[in-house]
């Protein structure tokens, strides 16, 4: 089976390469790790609070992430990958 993808609008053909996946799946493991650490929850904790007036905890008492801090930096994660 014959994977293309066409890029442009002249129709130009390329083969659909695997490197491309795992090129993103590599940038989306590394940002994943810097990235879940509780410092870098604490700090997007201390930026929303500036934001929403102490209205959105996204840190629980033990420090933990809440379910809404997991998935807003999901969607940075999604962001940063879609940008590169």
């Amino acid at each position: 089976m014959n994977n293309t993808v066409i890029i442009n609008e002249k129709k130009e053909k390329i083969p659909f390469l695997y490197v491309l996946k795992l090129k993103t799946a590599i940038y989306g493991f590394v940002l994943y790790l810097l990235l879940s650490s509780i410092t870098s929850f604490k700090v997007l904790n201390l930026i929303i609070k500036n934001i929403f007036n102490n209205s959105i905890e996204l840190l629980n008492d033990k420090n933990e992430p809440s379910f809404l801090g997991k998935i807003i930096m999901a969607f940075i994660i999604a962001i940063i990958l879609f940008t590169f």
